[in-house]
């Protein structure tokens, strides 16, 4: 199965909660590389590379630990899961 990279937004309560911390987490015990940050709007940017199964995993745990304060998840698929060595956040 060959990887692929998501970058996905995530709205409602997500900043200030630990998102950014239990995204780190969870992504570097999956395997998945890439970063996660917020956004001055106030939602969450993550962009993943992985397998689909590992990045679906991902966005199942966070809405297990996040859901009630989710309001919107939008996912968006594109080229690039070569240029990631690992998962970090950024400021």
């Amino acid at each position: 199965m060959s990887d692929m990279t998501e970058r996905i937004l995530f709205s409602g309560q997500v900043q200030g909660v630990g998102f950014r911390w239990t995204t780190e987490r969870i992504a570097s015990r999956l395997f998945l590389r890439g970063f996660v940050r917020n956004l001055p709007d106030g939602r969450v940017d993550v962009v993943v590379a992985g397998s689909a199964a590992s990045i679906q995993q991902l966005i199942d745990k966070l809405q297990e630990r996040f859901g009630s304060g989710m309001t919107d998840v939008q996912r968006h698929t594109f080229e690039g899961a070569n240029e990631f060595t690992g998962f970090v956040i950024r400021q």
